[in-house]
């Protein structure tokens, strides 16, 4: 399911630099992150009449780290499907990342199964602004793959998400690769809704304050001027904790619930900037 490996909120800015501590230092906004645990409940959404998976359960565990010099990043899911003809399978996903704070090197680690049959990617990319960047994989086998010079990766997207929707942007986009597959950088294109106070789903202080309605279109390398692969509502806070998530998948749709969160804390390198 493409759209599971897009929990970075990572959901991924050259032009900016993160300090250690979390906040960007550069431009008017400050942007600073908190770096957590959260676990995720998910279910079927809804289903129209014509979709093929009837019903869905399981659990998504994402955590993002202060890594000193860079984000580390981690999203595992288990995931069990059910078909109208009665034929389930299960899904099970752990995709591992490293992204500099510069913005210009990612290192990423995909391990994925569906009823049993296994894949992994493994691989480093890098980008040189304004000429574009490479991506290295080196499983499934070793390719290298030319990234546009318009590209970025997931938590520089999602650092220059949040910062767009606290400068009151309305719409966003920006190309973006994430290595969970052998293909290049695609576009993400966001619609922000206005800022909304509302019950927070845990009685947590990382999840009480205000929320932006987000809705994410995902385009395939080269198809912008088509229909989106899927789409994503999120409902995403300031200090980049996902409240709740919708992954749409046209034919059907599941809800990512919030069940826990626990703040990570910074290593020392951090705490001493």
């Amino acid at each position: 399911m493409r759209g599971l490996r897009w929990m970075v909120p990572a959901l991924g800015v050259a032009c900016c630099i993160v300090s250690s501590s979390g906040a960007m230092a550069a431009g008017p906004v400050a942007v600073d992150i908190l770096p957590h645990r959260a676990l995720y409940a998910v279910s079927m959404e809804q289903s129209s009449s014509a979709s093929e998976v009837i019903g869905v359960q399981g659990k998504m565990a994402f955590e993002w780290r202060d890594d000193c010099d860079g984000w580390a990043v981690e999203q595992r899911y288990l995931m069990d499907f059910s078909r109208a003809d009665g034929d389930g399978f299960a899904m099970r996903s752990q995709f591992t990342t490293w992204e500099s704070k510069d913005g210009a090197v990612y290192r990423f680690l995909v391990d994925r199964s569906r009823n049993g049959g296994k894949q992994r990617l493994e691989g480093r990319a890098t980008l040189e602004p304004p000429t574009g960047g490479t991506a290295a994989f080196v499983k499934p086998e070793k390719q290298h793959i030319s990234l546009s010079k318009e590209a970025i990766f997931p938590t520089e997207h999602t650092l220059r998400l949040i910062r767009a929707a606290l400068t009151g942007e309305r719409f966003f986009r920006a190309n973006v690769f994430d290595g969970s597959e052998v293909e290049g950088d695609a576009l993400i294109s966001a619609v922000i809704g206005k800022a909304r106070e509302g019950a927070p789903p845990l009685d947590h202080a990382a999840v009480t304050g205000p929320f932006w309605p987000i809705r994410l279109a995902f385009f395939k390398p080269g198809a912008s001027g088509q229909a989106p692969d899927f789409e994503m509502s999120i409902e995403l806070m300031a200090n980049g904790v996902a409240r709740n998530l919708v992954l749409d998948y046209g034919d059907f749709s599941a809800r990512l619930t919030l069940e826990q969160i626990e703040v990570v804390d910074s290593p020392a390198c951090a705490r001493k900037n």
